[in-house]
């Protein structure tokens, strides 16, 4: 589970672990959090101090691990606390975890929770989830559905779609383009839902491949996406 500030709780990622799941979140700047044990970044002095009490100036390698417990509810917990520095605001940002990849991973692997807001933007913008006419109840539950219904749908253009394309665009497909595709090939997909002969799916994934160099972001070279980012950093960890 990846969330951000508004769900910051220990009891949260105590209950998360218990169950025997996985979390990634930014920690919040009035979290208590004593240093436990320094794995990279900081001097061994730190140990038993407050992270957010010691003054950090940018490390070489820009990023920072330690490793913190915690009493609550009768419960120790101990989890990884990563920071990365940024750039613009000049100062660290941290994350907590239990997972074990590397901490390189972990602010790209945060970043891909924008993905989900922007699943939300394209069926606003090209699935009509924001045009609801209607003030009954029913009539709005059963459009948003219909939207959610029509945003699985494009992901036949993204399976289809991507039989055809390079690794690295692969990795630059958007939400927001295969929603504005799916809408120009709505009609093919509902005849297709209507009479599922194996010649009207054989004229929609046509289709679909005529269309699959619309479905990714034409500035990857130029700008690398989250997903990229995920899969070089993979890649040089397993190098």
């Amino acid at each position: 589970m990846i969330f951000d500030l508004g769900y910051w709780d220990y009891s949260l990622l105590y209950s998360i672990e218990n169950i025997g799941g996985f979390f990634l979140s930014r920690v919040k700047s009035n979290a208590v959090i004593r240093i436990q044990e320094v794995v990279q970044g900081l001097s061994k002095k730190a140990v038993g101090q407050s992270l957010f009490a010691l003054k950090l100036r940018r490390k070489k390698d820009d990023i920072i691990e330690v490793i913190i417990e915690k009493i609550h509810e009768n419960n120790r917990l101990r989890y990884r606390v990563i920071g990365f520095w940024n750039p613009i605001e000049k100062h660290y940002h941290w994350y907590i975890t239990n997972l074990t990849a590397a901490a390189s991973l972990m602010y790209p692997l945060y970043r891909l929770r924008w993905q989900i807001e922007l699943i939300f933007k394209a069926c606003k913008n090209s699935l009509n989830a924001n045009a609801i006419p209607s003030a009954n109840e029913t009539i709005i539950e059963n459009l948003l559905l219909a939207s959610i219904a029509a945003h699985l749908s494009t992901h036949t253009i993204i399976r289809i779609g991507t039989g055809v394309l390079t690794q690295e665009r692969k990795w630059a497909i958007t939400f927001q383009r295969v929603a504005k595709v799916a809408v120009v090939l709505g009609r093919d997909f509902l005849v297709f839902l209507l009479h599922s002969s194996q010649e009207n799916f054989n004229n929609l994934a046509n289709k679909i491949k005529l269309f699959a160099n619309e479905i990714f972001d034409p500035n990857y070279k130029k700008r690398e996406t989250s997903l990229g980012r995920l899969n070089r950093l993979l890649l040089e960890v397993q190098a």
